[in-house]
């Protein structure tokens, strides 16, 4: 009976999800035109191409924010209870967590990952 009302719940919002979609399609004018297809420069004349590449240094860079953001957020509560924790091997568990990052960051280093120029 528990996955009788869960089964339920998915109905309905799978109903509700299709009436919505089936209101918009049925409302919404669909007109394409060059202007609205065009890009939106604040009221100025579009020039150029809006696609545009950026250098893989930027994915990289935010990558590595991302890995180190991600530290942050295993070791802030690790670091809130660690006084309730008993014994050396939570220590030793966060040392080696961190020493493998230590050897991620040196390694980005070292291929030059890091230099913005």
């Amino acid at each position: 009976m528990e996955y009788g009302t869960i089964l339920v719940f998915l109905a309905v919002a799978m109903l509700l999800g299709m009436t919505a979609l089936g209101v918009n399609h049925l409302l919404m004018p669909f007109r394409p035109n060059p202007v609205k297809n065009a890009t939106y420069e604040c009221g100025n004349v579009p020039v150029g191409d809006a696609q545009i590449r950026y250098n893989v240094r930027f994915y990289i860079f935010a990558l590595l924010y991302v890995v180190f953001a991600v530290e942050a957020a295993f070791l802030f509560p690790w670091a809130v209870v660690y006084r309730r924790i008993a014994g050396m091997l939570p220590l030793g568990e966060a040392v080696v967590f961190l020493g493998i990052l230590v050897l991620a960051l040196a390694y980005a280093w070292r291929k030059g990952a890091l230099k913005w120029d």
